[in-house]
């Protein structure tokens, strides 16, 4: 009996495993995989996890096509004039009445050219322009629209004439009807009215006056004479010279000073024209006059005992990209015993001008005298004018 019983459990669970097989032969077969059409149309059937299936009495919302929105054209420098090229600098027409506006990052100037008087006049007598010259006046108001205090005065404006000179202002103008110097700080949201004068021969007109508030960013603003374009155009504006060293290599010279190749030989002449390059700056020096024994009609301003005043007149041009600053300590004279001179710094009285000092804008001219103080028997051997004592191009202009 016991026999019995377990032959039939055998065969009763051999039957189990058979419906068991036969069963996952029958769903195996009848699973295919699916097509990707099918598998697409099951995406689009299936809501996304967390989104709201619509209801089909509630109409689905449709968005409207956003409208193409123009981008906002960055305001540019008038392309066609050689000067105020940055695509920050500003352009404005110089006449009585106009406003003008420059932005420097946060900061913002809105200027106007209240009253313009060429041929000013002050009732100071110590306050005459020289003989040949005029003053030309421009009474401006400056109103501070940024976010800092600022200190505006006389010192960032310059003007250029047509001839392409540049001219920094009078220092300390007094006795002007038109009003005080320009020289005051500003707060935000503030306003300060003064005069800047310029000192100009009889025969210049203006092209440009420039505002120049940060010498370290790019940005300024240009009122230009109203046929500024047409000066240029027809060539009566001076332009920039062509930007290329002048004179003989240093390191072809023969000379035991100015040997590098960057520097550039010249005679010591009047007439004579020089220039140098150092990187993107090309600076060209010409000879106006050489006057041995000037004289100064200054009483403070007389030579040593035993020694003489020795004059060169110059007319600085800068050919090239940047703004320079014109400065004393740029020369030095050799004499043919050997030794060096530094300029005088207390320049003033003599009648072939003033000392050669101040900015000098790119295509800008400026003239002026360099004088040394040397023993009445020494004669020079050569001038030397270096205006960037880091790099090593030297102008040397060496006597015959």
């Amino acid at each position: 009996m016991r026999r019995f019983m377990k032959v039939l459990l055998i065969g009763a669970g051999g039957l189990l495993a058979v419906c068991i097989l036969l069963a996952v032969l029958t769903q195996g077969g009848g699973s295919e995989k699916p097509t990707p059409t099918q598998v697409a149309g099951a995406t689009t059937a299936a809501p996304a996890v967390g989104s709201a299936t619509p209801q089909p009495h509630e109409p689905t919302a449709t968005t409207p096509p956003q409208a193409t929105q123009e981008p906002t054209a960055a305001p540019q420098a008038t392309p066609t004039l050689p000067w105020g090229t940055s695509k920050e600098d500003v352009h404005a027409t110089l006449v009585e009445g106009q406003t003008a506006e420059l932005t420097d990052g946060k900061e913002v100037y809105r200027l106007t050219l209240e009253k313009i008087v060429d041929g000013a006049a002050s009732t100071n007598q110590f306050q005459q322009p020289k003989e040949g010259n005029r003053y030309l006046l421009f009474s401006i108001v400056v109103e501070n629209a940024g976010t800092r205090s600022h200190l505006i005065s006389a010192t960032n404006f310059q003007l250029r004439t047509v001839a392409g000179f540049d001219y920094e202002p009078v220092f300390a103008p007094v006795g002007f009807t038109e009003g005080e110097a320009l020289s005051q700080e500003i707060s935000p949201g503030g306003k300060a009215r003064g005069i800047v004068v310029f000192e100009l021969p009889t025969d210049q007109q203006p092209l440009f006056l420039k505002f120049d508030p940060n010498p370290i960013t790019s940005a300024e603003l240009y009122f230009d004479a109203p046929n500024a374009l047409e000066l240029v155009q027809s060539g009566a504006a001076s332009q920039p010279a062509a930007a290329a060293p002048e004179g003989t290599p240093g390191d072809q010279a023969g000379k035991s000073w100015g040997t590098s190749k960057n520097d550039r030989h010249v005679p010591l002449v009047v007439g004579q024209s020089g220039a140098i390059a150092d990187g993107k700056q090309v600076y060209r020096v010409t000879v106006m006059a050489i006057v041995d024994g000037a004289t100064s009609s200054n009483m403070f301003v007389q030579p040593k005992e035993g020694h003489k005043f020795w004059l060169v007149q110059v007319q600085f041009e800068n050919a090239g990209t940047s703004s320079i600053t014109l400065i004393p300590t740029q020369w030095a004279l050799r004499t043919q015993d050997g030794f060096d001179y530094e300029p005088e710094i207390m320049v003033t009285g003599f009648t072939e001008g003033e000392l050669l000092s101040g900015e000098v804008g790119p295509g800008g001219k400026m003239q002026g005298i360099v004088v040394f103080q040397i023993p009445q028997s020494a004669q020079p051997l050569f001038l030397k004018f270096d205006p960037n004592p880091i790099t090593s191009a030297e102008l040397y202009f060496d006597a015959q």
